[in-house]
């Protein structure tokens, strides 16, 4: 771009990543309420969230692809238009199916927001460190709305009603489409892109009978038709996706890209991040109030320590990436996270506040120190004429391992707890849930960090000074 873009270009791009990652959190304090007001159980629950982040993940390649082929601004601003009407359909929902089909249809508008954010921001900050602070940015603002959701949630519940959290997202929806068409400038880059309908597909079956499997796991038994038919499904459709894509000639994601290290490892960082720190918010907001019994607004409060940790760390991660690159600030990111996570072993049915208190800041730390690089290095890893595809990637495999850690977790703990909220043993079981649950986070966490420390190595011998992981990109976007 000839100019620097004007303070109303990145506000209407934040705010729409703001909503949509805001939606994934809100929900969590809700869900008790959704529960007992449409009359459903733990899966109910589940798919309540998981109906949102499983069409996100699947759909978020596909949003990329359109947005180079079509236009980044007009994909954007077509999935805040989609968003806001699916939030009202949320809201009013007479039953836990109508509500579980707008949360499917404010995924799959989401996804056109999350890649259309990153997209239009690699576009419009090509200079590397300009890049690198955006981008920073967009990551803390993000960061923010997973924490502020459940505060926000709890005041919301607990003032006017579940729905309520729904409706909030009109308003914002149509300021965010009034400051699109304003600043926003239209860019494409049709012949990089390539609308792959049969790995589209695939992707689709992949996760959602992979997760319909586990989810549906624990009320029906392992050995049921309902659970083995779709995890053999979703066995079956990984394997043909990914021959399919090593065999198309445009495919939706060239399978060849994971042959580098610096697009590989953040990829599967992200995926890691995903299912370990957002992930973890369900059960929190669960053990909050159906072990510890607390209300919406005061879940929402014991989030606050999270909030304003992220909110604290994430600018001065920013700044660092800048500085350092991307990579070794991951590494810092992650190892913090690891530590986080590891302290939910802490947690019992009567830990008080300051134990509480202690954990949250860690973790938030962790995800402020990591959710912002771990986009900046997904970004940085492909060239500025395939920024949906690099945002797409990088944000797939978070909401990914968001959709599967919340499946995954949340069966760990429905197992344990062997009951409803209230029943003799649901709260030392939930608890040791909870703790197998921080053990394996926290372990997969910790790898993710190791995986890192090569790549960090190798920036720092193949650049004479900092931030490494952009220099290729400089190199081909100029």
């Amino acid at each position: 771009m000839s100019q620097r873009p004007g303070r109303q270009l990145p506000l209407g791009l934040m705010l729409g990543a703001f909503i949509a990652l805001l939606d994934v959190s809100i929900v969590t304090v809700a869900l008790p309420d959704i529960e007992s007001d449409l009359n459903t159980g733990t899966s109910g629950m589940q798919w309540a969230v998981d109906a949102y982040t499983l069409p996100l993940s699947a759909l978020l390649l596909a949003g990329g692809v359109l947005g180079d082929r079509y236009g980044r601004k007009r994909t954007y601003l077509a999935g805040v238009a989609v968003f806001t009407l699916a939030s009202l359909g949320c809201a009013l929902a007479p039953s836990i199916g109508a509500l579980i089909a707008a949360r499917t249809l404010q995924g799959a508008a989401a996804a056109l927001i999350f890649t259309g954010t990153l997209s239009n921001l690699a576009q419009a900050y090509p200079e590397p460190s300009e890049r690198a602070r955006i981008i920073g940015l967009n990551g803390a603002v993000g960061g923010s709305a997973i924490l502020i959701g459940p505060l926000l949630g709890g005041v919301l519940v607990d003032s006017v009603g579940w729905r309520a959290i729904f409706l909030i997202n009109l308003p914002v929806g149509l300021l965010i489409l009034w400051l699109g068409a304003r600043s926003l400038p239209e860019t494409s880059d049709p012949d990089h892109a390539h609308l792959d309908l049969a790995g589209q597909i695939l992707a689709l079956v992949l996760l959602g009978t992979l997760t319909y499997g586990l989810i549906e796991s624990h009320a029906r038994g392992w050995a049921s038709a309902h659970t083995v038919a779709p995890l053999c499904t979703a066995l079956v459709a990984l394997v043909l996706f990914i021959r399919w894509e090593r065999r198309s000639s445009r495919p939706m994601l060239p399978v060849r890209l994971f042959r580098e290290a610096r697009f590989t490892v953040p990829n599967v960082c992200s995926f890691v991040l995903g299912f370990g720190t957002s992930a973890v918010f369900f059960l929190l907001s669960l053990y909050l109030q159906q072990v510890q019994g607390h209300s919406a607004i005061q879940t929402g409060l014991r989030f606050l320590p999270l909030t304003l940790s992220i909110c604290v760390v994430a600018p001065v991660a920013s700044t660092l990436c800048a500085k350092f690159g991307s990579i070794r600030v991951m590494v810092a990111g992650y190892l913090v996270s690891a530590a986080g996570l590891t302290g939910l072993l802490l947690l019992d049915v009567d830990t008080g506040l300051g134990t509480l208190t202690g954990v949250s800041v860690v973790l938030g730390a962790g995800m402020g120190a990591a959710i912002g690089p771990t986009q900046l290095a997904g970004v940085a890893a492909l060239p500025v004429r395939q920024s949906g595809l690099a945002a797409a990637t990088i944000s797939t495999t978070r909401q990914a391992g968001t959709a599967l850690g919340v499946a995954v977790l949340g069966l760990i703990v429905a197992t344990t707890a062997g009951g409803s909220p209230g029943t003799e043993g649901f709260a030392d079981g939930f608890v040791h849930g909870l703790h197998i649950s921080g053990a394996v986070t926290a372990a997969a966490t910790l790898a993710a960090a190791m995986l890192l420390i090569p790549l960090a190595r190798q920036n720092q011998r193949t650049a004479g000074s900092p931030p490494t992981d952009h220099s290729r990109q400089a190199k081909v976007s100029g």
